[in-house]
């Protein structure tokens, strides 16, 4: 088979993820191919050359990233059906995130593509508050086994059809409300002069080319172009943006996956069946992600791990 992986990523955990499906189909002997959705990237893929294509995005208030939808939008329709999967990427396991994919879902089948599949990954948060080593290093661990079970189960025609329920639907079209939100908050995003080194890395690596340096000098942001994907108060190396009514809940350095692996002293699994608070909502989930591997024989990342055979 052929296979087009297109995604969207802010901080880049749906990039690994996409990543990773390419790395499964090509190691099961598949053509794969990956596009990241950029502002300064051209969409130069003929969609009718591939058997299969992916469709990745973050989940943004449990919805599309504005962005990304817009993307999908302007794809041309399809003279001839092609199949296609969904992988969306969050900090949460609650279904009020089925429905995120609801608009595409609806944009994509009018231009003649038919869903295959649908999985949902956790990854840690890069808003409201900075996950601790052990879940990150949880999370990182299963993303690898998991994408190998989502790429199985899709060339077994196996993978699961999320159900878009009706409520949530009602939920995910009013929670929208946060594509206005990166309009109203751009023009209070500041930059600190004494902490910034002046690096120009938030206006390189921004993925829709929303920040720039007004004409006094000043790095500013284009309320059209933002969709708070959090690249730049993330990775800023001085903590130097001031993220306007959001700066209190922005987190700043990316997590260091591969650093929190190497260190032996961080717990691999955190959420278990102990867990209490926040996390202890998180077990179905990962109940059912073992099971799943279980399903297609492979091993539990958390145990691969612990037996020094880390599968990355």
């Amino acid at each position: 088979m052929k296979i087009l992986i297109i995604s969207f990523s802010g901080t880049g955990n749906t990039t690994l993820c996409g990543k990773y499906i390419q790395k499964h189909f090509q190691d099961l002997g598949h053509e794969a191919d990956c596009y990241i959705v950029k502002h300064d990237h051209p969409f130069n893929y003929n969609l009718e050359d591939y058997d299969l294509i992916g469709f990745g995005y973050p989940i943004h208030a449990f919805n599309v990233p504005e962005y990304f939808y817009k993307f999908i939008k302007g794809l041309p329709a399809l003279k001839e059906s092609r199949k296609y999967f969904i992988f969306k990427v969050s900090g949460e396991p609650f279904h009020l995130n089925d429905a995120s994919s609801n608009l595409i879902f609806k944009r994509l089948k009018k231009k003649g593509f038919e869903l295959v599949g649908e999985k949902h990954f956790l990854m840690p948060y890069n808003i409201m508050f900075r996950y601790k080593d052990s879940i990150t290093k949880q999370m990182y661990l299963y993303l690898y086994a998991l994408t190998k079970a989502y790429v199985i189960a899709l060339l077994n025609n196996e993978a699961e059809m999320i159900k878009y329920k009706f409520r949530y639907k009602v939920l995910t079209f009013f929670l929208r409300i946060e594509w206005i939100a990166p309009k109203l908050n751009s023009p209070l995003i500041a930059v600190k002069k004494d902490r910034c080194n002046d690096c120009h890395l938030c206006i390189n690596s921004c993925p829709t080319g929303a920040i720039y340096i007004n004409k006094k000098g000043k790095i500013k942001t284009k309320a059209s172009k933002c969709t708070m994907c959090m690249r730049c108060a993330m990775f800023c190396p001085k903590d130097a943006i001031r993220y306007g009514f959001m700066n209190h809940w922005k987190v700043n350095k990316p997590y260091a996956y591969e650093k929190i692996v190497k260190d032996k002293e961080i717990a691999p699994e955190y959420i278990n069946h102990d867990t209490k608070g926040y996390f202890k909502h998180f077990n179905n989930y990962f109940d059912q992600q073992k099971a799943l591997l279980e399903k297609y024989g492979i091993e539990n990342p958390i145990e691969q791990y612990l037996n020094n055979k880390t599968g990355n």
